[in-house]
Parts: structure tokens; C-alpha cells; sequence
């Protein structure tokens, strides 16, 4: 059955692994400014962001598209399609392994910025009104009555005031997709050396845009995985977990970033130290803080210097 996925001629070319190292040595020479293998030593991996309408796109891109085309069971041009609508406002918070024979990508976080004429696929996805959409039923049943039309619009702003909280769209991010090349991952969920390096790019980079909140549907496992930091994310009222593209139950969450980071800190110091901070993590990696200071410092963020 794998055959069946990797058939699309043209991306076979397009994301084979000796054009994706060249893109990926060609990205860490010239795309970030700072002499990445003097600064290496004896570290594994350079965290960065790549966008996604970027010359190096389909370094990022070759990853996400390989590991969801085997978890969703779909070609990979459906992968491109499904979500390269969203490229143009997309970054990737992308891991690269610099110890290999030769650097490749082995874990990508997809975050988009929100755009009024296409929105977030998540929430696009949640409040949707089709067949597909697997939180239809207690949409309907639970926010709105019996004889009240269904409104896409009105779902998302009910969905936000059951919580009490302000899910803006232009003050949020939607992490979109997450995922680590074979061998770069543990057990379905678990937040291994790659995953947390990609999750606490994915927050200081919404700290450093002056975000307010992240959104995202997550598996149930990375989900709970998180979530033993302190619960940084909430979920919806009356939206159980469902099976959502692929195989796996899913379930629909928020973080407020700010509430987020205190939660994890008050369980915590030492793990918000890693989490929110980097610290360790800049053990075996080069962050972005570290070319990129003056935009992803502590002192830049607004938080506590190390």
C-alpha cells in the first residue's frame, strides 16, 4: 500500500532527499546570515523558520508532506492541496539534523498567521458546515437551538464566549501541522528532543509577533503530552475527541499564551525554563534567539532574562 502514496511523479523529483540536502545545505550557507557550522561545535540541530512561499520551502514541506500523505493515507499532491492554500501565510518552525552524512529536515511545525479571505484550517475545519466535519452534531445540538439556522460565523464566536475567552482570529495563530521524520519520534505523542525543540520555537515565535493565542486540533496523545506541563491548552465545551482526517481521535484546542506560560511555570520552573525559555535545549541545538536575538531574546519577548 506505501506505493500508493508516493506515486506523484513530479513530487518524487520535487522532494527527493539529494535535492531536499542540497536545499537544506544551501539554507543553512546563506538563508539565516550567521555562520551556523562555526557556531554548531558539537551540537545536532539548527532550529529556524522557514516560510512558506520561501526559495526553501520544500524543505519543511518534504517532511510534513511525507508523514501526513502515511498518517492520513493520502497521495502527497493531496497533501499539497489540502494545505498549500495556506502557504502564503505560513512559517515552518523547522529542526534540522546537521549530524547526518548530510543536514536534512527531520521535524517541521506549521504556523499560520491569520488571513480574512482564507481564515485557519482548523477553524475552518471545526466549524464547518458538511458531512466531514465530525463536531457538526454537538455544534448544532449544543450552541445552537432547535429552531435556530446553523452559522459558521456564529459557531466560532459561541465556541469562544462558552470559554470566556477572546479567540480573536487576527491576535491568534493556528498550529496547523506537526510532525517528525521516521526516526526522529518516539510513540504516537510523545514530545521527544525534536518535537520539543519544534513546539517551543512554534511559542516564542507567537511571542515574538505579539500573539495572543494558538489554535490547533490536536491527537489525543501529543495532546495529553502537552498537556503534563501544566495544561497550557483548553478544550471546548461539549466537543468530545474524534476521529478528524486520519485514523487517529482528535480533539479541537486553544492555548491563551500568556495564561499558558503561567500554568507551565506554576507546575513547574524548571520545565518552563526548557519549554518557554530553551534552556537546555540550546545544549544540543542553535535556536533562533542565537542568530536572531534582537527579535527572539528573552529580553525581546518580554520575559525574564536567563
Amino acid at each position: 500500500m506505501e506505493k500508493e502514496y508516493n506515486c506523484d511523479e513530479s513530487l518524487k523529483t520535487r522532494f527527493n532527499q539529494e535535492r531536499i540536502a542540497d536545499l537544506t545545505e544551501d539554507f543553512l550557507n546563506k538563508g539565516l546570515n550567521f555562520d551556523v557550522k562555526s557556531e554548531l561545535k558539537d551540537r545536532q540541530y539548527v532550529v529556524s523558520y522557514i516560510e512558506g512561499n520561501s526559495e526553501y520551502a520544500d524543505i519543511p514541506l518534504s517532511v510534513e508532506t511525507d508523514v501526513f500523505s502515511k498518517i492520513f493515507k493520502q497521495l502527497p499532491s493531496q497533501i499539497i492541496n489540502d494545505y498549500g492554500k495556506y502557504d502564503q501565510k505560513s512559517v515552518f518552525a523547522t529542526v534540522i539534523d546537521t549530524s547526518l552524512e548530510r543536514s536534512l529536515p527531520v521535524g517541521i511545525l506549521r504556523i499560520v498567521g491569520f488571513d480574512p479571505q482564507i481564515g485557519f484550517k482548523d477553524v475552518n475545519d471545526l466549524v464547518e458546515d458538511s458531512p466531514n466535519n465530525p463536531w457538526l452534531d454537538e455544534l448544532k445540538t449544543g450552541y445552537f437551538d432547535t429552531d435556530e439556522s446553523y452559522s459558521e460565523e456564529q459557531a466560532w464566536q459561541r465556541l469562544s464566549e462558552r470559554e470566556k475567552v477572546n479567540l480573536e482570529l487576527e491576535k491568534s495563530l493556528d498550529i496547523a501541522t506537526h510532525a517528525s521524520a521516521d526516526h526522529y519520534r518516539g510513540a504516537h505523542g510523545d514530545i521527544n528532543g525534536v518535537s520539543m525543540l519544534f513546539y517551543h520555537a512554534c511559542l516564542r515565535y507567537a511571542l515574538a509577533h505579539k500573539k495572543d493565542n494558538l489554535l490547533a486540533i490536536f491527537d489525543i496523545p501529543p495532546l495529553e503530552n502537552l498537556q503534563q506541563f501544566g495544561n497550557p491548552f483548553d478544550t471546548y465545551s461539549g466537543l468530545s475527541a474524534r476521529p478528524y482526517g486520519g485514523p487517529y481521535e482528535t480533539l479541537p484546542a486553544f492555548c491563551i499564551i500568556e495564561r499558558g506560560m503561567a500554568r507551565i511555570r506554576d507546575q513547574s520552573k524548571d520545565i518552563g525554563r526548557v519549554f518557554i525559555d530553551g534552556l537546555t535545549l540550546n545544549d544540543n541545538a542553535i535556536l533562533p534567539n542565537e542568530y536572531l536575538p534582537e527579535i527572539y531574546s528573552n529580553e525581546s519577548v518580554n520575559l525574564e532574562k536567563i
